[in-house]
C-alpha cells in the first residue's frame, strides 16, 4: 500500500499576495527605470524675470509636458515654479541653535524634495540640469532622496538624464560642477564690470528716490522728491529720529518710493546713502572689507589718493551735510550702547518670562508687550509673535498674574526639589564613596584582628614580633585616619545644587537677569495653553490653569 507523501513545512502556509513571486535581479537600475509614475511633479526655474511675465517657465512647462507624454507618465500632480530665482547665489542664515550657514534660498525646490520623500509625488521631470541645480550641495540632497525612494527624476533635455541610474548621477555631478564654474566665471566678469562702471562714476543698481528711475530721463533730478530728501536730512541734523521723520511724512501724505507708507528702515537707508551727496557707492565682491548697511562711509568708493569718487549725476545733499549726518548717526548708536562694528545693541530683556513662556499651539517663545490704556496706565501681556516672525499670533496672557504664578511655582520647586537634593550625590560620587568606605571597613577589621591577637598573646604564632606589632598598628592608624578624613571631605563637597535657602534668597533679592538665569537653569519652559471661557473662577486661577511648566530633573540640572 502506497504511503501518503509527508507534509512539508510549507504546506498549508499562506503567503501574502503582495509578496508572491518576488525575486531579485542584478540589473536593478533597469527595473527601477521601468517604473511609470502616476503622480509626477515638474520642476521649472529661470534665474531672471525682471517683469514677472513667467514666459520662460511656461516654455519649460510645455517641454516638460511633452516629455511626460512620451514617457506615458500620469498627469502632473504638482508643478514647482521658481521664477526669477537664482540657484547659485547664497544667503547667510542663522539657525535656531545659533550656528551660521550659507545656503541657496529655493523654497519650491525644498518643497519638491519633501514631497518626493513623503510620497506626495512619485517622480520628477525637470527641464534641464542647469535649471535644476547649480550648487553640488543641492544636487546631493536630491540624490539622497532619489536613492531612498527609488523613483525616477528625468530631464526633459540633454539626453533624458535619469538620476535613478548611478551612471547618470555621476554625470550629473560633473555637469553640476561645470555649471557652478560657469556661474562663478560669470559672477567674476559681472563684478569686474560693475567695479569699472563705479570707478567711472556711473550709477550701479536701482536709481534712488529723488531721481527719475525709469524712462528716457532716467537719472535726472525730480524737484519735488529732492525737496523731501533735503527735508529728511535737515530733520536728522536737528535731532529727529528716523521713526519720527517717517511718522511725519506719513501724516503729511507724502508717498514713499515703491511702498505704501514710510518706515524708519527706509529713512535710515536714505540717510546713509552716499549717492545723495554725489559720491559713488560700491559694495561688490572686489571690496576688501565688507560694507555694512548701518555705516554709510563703508559704502563709499575711494580713489587711490583716498578721496571719495564723485559720480556723474547731480547731488541732492551737500557732502558736508551728509558727512555730519553720518557722525550724528554713529553718535546715536554709541549712546544706545551699540558696540563699534555691531548691527544692533545687545538684547536686554525687560520682562521676566520673555522667551521662557512657550506658545501651546506652535511652540514659539512668547514676548512681552506694553500697551497704553486710555487712562495712561500700561497693560503688560506676553504674546506669541505673528506668522511673519515665526509664531502663530494666537496666544496671549496677562503678564502680572503670570509672573506671580511662575514666581510662586519657582519658590515651591526650590523648596521641594532642591532641599531633597541637598544631600544627593551623583552616581560617580556615590561609587567613590562606597569604595572609600569599603577600604575603611577592611582597615578597621585588620586593626581589630591585630588587637585581638595581641590581647590573646597569639600574635607571635603568626610570626609577628612585638616590635613589628607597634609598627603595623601605627601604619593601620595612619591609613584609617587618612580614609576618615577623605570621607569627611567628600561629605562636605558641595552637591550639584546650591542649598535651597541660598537660592530662595537669590530669587527674592535678585535682579531681573539673575531671576531669568535661575528660571532657565531649572525650567525647560512653560507652555501656555489657549484661553478658555470664564467658568466662575477668579482670573488668577484661570491663568494658573493655562500654565504648564516643564521642570528639569536632577540629572539635567547637573549637566
Amino acid at each position: 500500500m502506497t504511503q501518503p507523501p509527508a507534509l512539508s513545512v510549507w504546506d498549508d502556509f499562506e503567503i501574502p499576495a503582495h509578496v508572491r513571486n518576488r525575486g531579485i535581479t542584478l540589473n536593478i537600475h533597469d527595473q527601477l527605470s521601468a517604473f511609470v509614475p502616476q503622480r509626477p511633479g515638474a520642476y521649472l526655474r529661470i534665474s531672471s524675470d525682471r517683469f514677472g511675465l513667467e514666459a520662460g517657465v511656461e516654455r519649460q512647462l510645455e517641454d516638460s509636458e511633452d516629455t511626460r507624454t512620451r514617457l506615458t507618465w500620469g498627469p502632473f500632480a504638482k508643478v514647482y515654479k521658481e521664477n526669477d530665482t537664482s540657484a547659485f547665489k547664497k544667503k547667510k542664515i542663522i539657525r535656531p541653535d545659533g550656528s551660521i550657514d550659507w545656503v541657496v534660498m529655493r523654497p519650491k525646490f525644498r518643497q519638491l524634495l519633501a514631497d518626493l520623500a513623503g510620497g506626495v509625488i512619485d517622480g520628477v521631470v525637470f527641464y534641464d540640469l542647469d535649471r535644476l541645480v547649480r550648487q553640488p550641495r543641492d544636487l546631493e540632497d536630491l540624490i539622497d532622496v532619489v536613492e531612498y525612494v527609488k523613483r525616477p527624476v528625468i530631464g526633459a533635455t540633454g539626453g533624458r538624464m535619469n538620476l535613478i541610474n548611478d551612471s547618470d548621477r555621476h554625470m550629473a555631478r560633473m555637469m553640476c560642477v561645470m555649471a557652478l564654474k560657469s556661474s562663478e566665471d560669470t559672477a567674476r566678469r559681472v563684478a569686474r564690470m560693475h567695479l569699472s562702471l563705479a570707478q567711472e562714476g556711473r550709477v550701479q543698481g536701482r536709481i534712488a528716490y529723488g531721481w527719475v528711475r525709469k524712462g528716457p530721463g532716467k537719472g535726472t533730478t525730480v524737484p519735488a522728491e529732492a525737496t523731501v530728501v533735503q527735508n529728511i536730512f535737515t530733520a536728522c541734523l536737528t535731532g529727529e529720529t528716523a521713526y519720527s521723520i517717517a511718522t511725519r511724512l506719513n501724516r503729511e501724505g507724502i508717498r514713499p518710493p515703491e511702498a505704501k507708507l514710510w518706515s524708519s528702515t527706509m529713512v535710515n537707508k536714505m540717510l546713509r546713502n552716499p549717492r545723495y551727496a554725489g559720491m559713488v557707492s560700491y559694495s561688490g565682491r572686489h571690496r576688501l572689507d565688507p560694507s555694512t548697511p548701518w555705516d554709510g562711509w563703508s559704502l563709499v568708493l575711494f580713489d587711490d589718493a583716498g578721496r571719495p569718487l564723485r559720480g556723474n549725476w547731480e547731488p541732492i545733499i551737500d557732502p558736508k551735510d551728509w558727512s555730519q549726518v553720518q557722525f550724528d548717526l554713529q553718535l546715536r548708536r554709541r549712546q544706545r550702547g551699540i558696540p563699534l562694528g555691531a548691527q544692533r545693541a545687545p538684547v536686554t530683556n525687560r520682562y521676566l518670562l520673555s522667551g521662557i513662556l512657550r506658545c501651546g499651539l506652535c511652540g514659539r517663545g512668547l514676548v512681552g508687550h506694553a500697551d497704553r490704556k486710555r487712562n495712561g496706565d500700561r497693560h503688560l501681556t506676553y504674546r506669541c509673535p505673528p506668522s511673519a516672525y515665526g509664531g502663530c499670533g494666537h496666544i496671549s496672557i496677562t503678564a502680572t498674574p503670570t509672573d506671580q504664578a511662575v514666581s510662586e511655582g519657582m519658590k515651591a520647586f526650590l523648596t521641594r526639589m532642591l532641599t531633597a537634593a541637598s544631600t544627593h550625590h551623583s552616581p560617580s560620587q556615590e561609587h567613590e564613596r562606597r569604595i572609600l568606605q569599603d577600604r575603611l571597613d577592611r582597615e578597621l577589621a585588620r586593626k581589630q584582628d591585630l588587637l585581638s591577637r595581641w590581647t590573646a598573646g597569639s600574635l607571635q604564632d603568626t610570626g609577628v614580633s612585638d616590635e613589628d606589632y607597634f609598627t603595623l598598628l601605627a601604619g593601620l592608624n595612619g591609613k584609617i585616619s587618612r580614609l576618615r578624613e577623605t570621607l569627611t571631605t567628600s561629605d562636605r563637597t558641595p552637591t550639584r545644587t546650591t542649598p535651597a535657602e541660598e537660592l530662595l534668597q537669590g530669587w527674592n533679592t535678585g535682579t531681573l537677569r539673575q531671576r531669568r538665569t535661575l528660571l532657565k537653569r531649572y525650567l525647560h519652559g512653560n507652555d501656555v495653553s489657549p484661553a478658555t471661557p470664564a467658568t466662575g473662577s477668579d482670573p488668577c486661577t484661570r491663568i494658573r490653569q493655562r500654565l504648564h511648566p516643564r521642570w528639569k530633573t536632577l540629572d539635567e540640572i547637573d549637566t
